[in-house]
């Protein structure tokens, strides 16, 4: 279609038919009759100002004719000359400078921290000795003679879960890894249940945590109360923070509790008090259902 508009100059009405050649077998398929969507059938009505036959051609049998291939058709389109898609301006001249932690001396802060803690609860320490296999190597408490022991500090033990869970350089790992990490250097009674508890308060972790197992609230059904009548009971509650329409920035909702479920909202400023509250419920309520 694009080639007979760009040609129908020369090609709508004329008496002799034109013979077209294409490469578009699809179009021996419309010999029959089918269901054609809305942009064939828009091709209808143009092709019918055009007196034409069509005359299906593989394409590597299509080739162009002589005309279309002489030298003074070629016009003046000479070869592109060398272009720059990039300039200079979109590159930095130096390397951005990036700030890299250093974790070994991180680590080496947070066992002097560790070490110095250990000197006042020498007797603590003692009573751990013989229950969790501690062993004292050069002053400093060690568990199984590989990590250091973190004595009740829940601010010191904060630090060690913080550097092994929160740092750029770890990613939040779970409950698992985390431990996994921090066994090798650090241990202290309970660390689990105090690692477990930090990374379920974590806001990270809990922002960006699927939850595979989503809890559903039970369906209970609300049935009416026998006899009851429309606004005989009544449930209120307050809309606020909303932002200003008309002058109003809460809603207070009124509710149906025991017959129909309806509700009612009256807009109104949140700086009211009981006395507007039941001058509302006079106005709106009131009127229609009487007194609750």
């Amino acid at each position: 279609m694009r080639g007979l508009q760009c040609w129908s100059h020369l090609l709508k009405g004329t008496t002799i038919p034109v013979l077209v050649f294409t490469d578009h077998n699809n179009l021996r398929y419309y010999r029959d009759p089918w269901k054609i969507g809305p942009q064939v059938t828009g091709y209808l009505p143009k092709r019918e100002q055009y007196n034409i036959i069509l005359e299906y051609k593989p394409g590597a049998t299509n080739q162009a004719d002589e005309l279309s291939r002489r030298p003074d058709y070629k016009g003046k389109n000479p070869a592109n000359e060398d272009i720059t898609v990039w300039p200079d301006q979109y590159f930095c001249n130096t390397h951005t400078s990036i700030q890299v932690f250093d974790m070994d001396s991180i680590g080496n802060n947070l066992d002097q921290k560790v070490k110095l803690a250990q000197y006042p609860n020498q007797s603590r320490l003692k009573e751990w000795a013989p229950l969790h296999n501690l062993s004292l190597l050069d002053g400093t408490h060690w568990h199984h003679r590989t990590a250091l022991v973190v004595v009740a500090d829940n601010g010191l033990r904060r630090g060690v879960t913080s550097l092994f869970h929160n740092h750029e350089t770890v990613g939040h790992p779970g409950i698992t890894k985390t431990l996994q990490l921090i066994s090798p250097y650090y241990w202290w009674p309970g660390m689990k249940t105090f690692v477990t508890k930090y990374i379920k308060g974590c806001t990270t972790c809990q922002m960006n945590k699927v939850n595979t197992h989503p809890t559903h609230p039970p369906m209970f059904p609300i049935t009416p109360a026998d006899n009851a009548q429309p606004f005989e009971t009544i449930a209120m509650d307050f809309i606020t923070k909303l932002p200003q329409s008309g002058g109003f920035d809460t809603i207070l909702t009124i509710t149906d509790a025991n017959c129909s479920k309806a509700s009612i909202f009256i807009p109104y400023h949140k700086a009211i008090d009981s006395e507007g509250v039941a001058l509302l419920y006079l106005n709106h309520v009131i009127p229609y259902y009487g007194i609750p």
